[in-house]
């Protein structure tokens, strides 16, 4: 992936004609369909609030100050549900009066909708320093993932209306967005590194975190235990239904795969920057908070398709336990496709066992899920232990080093 920059004055341009769609396009709206219900009149008046401080902090040129700071956040809170929404808007519009070019509108509208957040991020989240304060920009500016759903795309373009609907779209978005932010924020623009074989960098270690990572991968997708103890650890079973192999099946695997997948490389990157000054805690902590806000980020599944508050827990817990291993894996590789690969497995054959829309997660809260709980859990966590020393945490701390574009020697010292 090269790299690519625009300028500041560049970018300010292109916001400040999404700025101007928006406002045409809300203004149609009120004229042409009535839509001038309280909802619509607040939603309105807030843009006209958020329009005028823009234009106003352009004209008095600051890019920093109270009065910058509340444009910041008030863009990243605002406008990064607003752009989405009126794209969908616009591209039902379309789909809707001129169907006949569908598949000319989709495809046009995917290739907005992979830069749509790139402005507003590179001009409001890319001067962020404080790790927290990036990590809730990040935060904000995943809610481009969502909105795309709802373009209404004909099922009898089976692919185009799944990758869709299903969030592929917006996965692929985050990733163009994390390339430049974190360029922006003085990082490596891609956040697969070249291989470099260092000193410290060993095969055998590598095949033995892909072994691992297969093994994950197997056990969670196909254990297959009940109440008695032993099946926690030797049953499995491998039921994979001919009726789930389905478009929808695997583009719901795909978009976790590379929309979470990002989000850890994300947090790696902001955890490591901003921890940087502790150099024995910088790549634990990268590890362990990024895994921990990856199980975190699954809390909202309770209630989907009927997954109990309990059986979300559970989840929590156990998906956190392969955050630890594929933020290992990607840290002594390079590689973030290849943690993508795993998570997508992952996804898939449960998908293929159950259905792309069935409960994530399940808990009896018998012994043996309690048990299987504990596996998950501590086999990972004792491979990223095995990982902090000798040669092997070298090469995470050269891997970091790269990402961060610092030079070998400056981990150092």
């Amino acid at each position: 992936m090269k790299d690519f920059t625009l300028s500041h004055k560049r970018w300010q341009q292109i916001f400040d004609v999404q700025l101007l769609i928006a406002l045409i396009w809300m203004l149609l709206e009120v004229i042409f369909q009535n839509k001038n219900s309280v909802g619509n009149l607040i939603q309105g008046a807030f843009f006209i609030i958020v329009l005028g401080l823009n234009f106003y902090n352009q004209r008095v040129n600051r890019q920093n100050g109270i009065i910058f700071e509340i444009v910041r956040w008030l863009n990243l809170f605002g406008l990064s549900t607003l752009f989405p929404s009126v794209w969908v808007e616009i591209g039902n519009y379309f789909l809707k009066n001129v169907p006949q070019l569908e598949i000319l509108w989709v495809l046009l509208l995917w290739m907005s909708y992979l830069v749509l957040l790139l402005p507003l991020a590179i001009l409001f989240a890319g001067s962020l320093k404080n790790w927290f304060l990036r990590l809730i920009g990040v935060g904000l500016l995943g809610t481009q993932y969502g909105p795309d759903s709802l373009l209404k795309i004909g099922k009898n373009l089976p692919w185009l209306h799944s990758i869709t609907s299903q969030g592929v779209v917006a996965a692929f978005a985050l990733l163009i967005l994390a390339c430049f932010l974190g360029k922006a924020w003085g990082f490596h623009f891609n956040p697969n590194l070249k291989f470099v074989k260092s000193r410290n960098f060993q095969y055998s270690v590598l095949l033995l975190l892909v072994l691992f990572a297969f093994i994950d991968v197997f056990y969670n997708a196909f254990i297959n235990y009940d109440k008695q103890i032993w099946t926690a650890f030797f049953r499995y079973s491998i039921d994979l239904q001919k009726k789930y192999f389905t478009i929808a099946s695997f583009t719901a695997a795909l978009e976790p795969g590379i929309f979470e997948e990002t989000e850890r490389y994300l947090a790696i990157i902001i955890l490591l920057a901003g921890f940087n000054q502790y150099r024995n805690l910088r790549v634990p902590i990268a590890i362990y908070g990024s895994a921990l806000l990856f199980g975190l980020s699954h809390l909202g599944n309770v209630g989907w398709n009927g997954e109990t508050f309990e059986a979300t827990i559970a989840q929590v817990i156990g998906v956190m336990e392969s955050g630890f291993l594929w933020a290992v894996l990607y840290l002594y590789s390079g590689k973030l496709w290849l943690p993508m690969i795993f998570h997508f497995l992952m996804d898939y054959l449960a998908n293929l066992q159950s259905g792309w829309n069935s409960a994530g997660w399940q808990f009896n809260s018998w012994a043996t899920d309690y048990i299987s709980e504990v596996l998950m859990v501590l086999v990972p966590l004792a491979v990223t232990v095995w990982m902090m020393y000798g040669k092997r945490r070298e090469v995470l701390e050269e891997n970091a080093d790269r990402l961060m574009n610092l030079s070998p020697e400056f981990n150092r010292h």
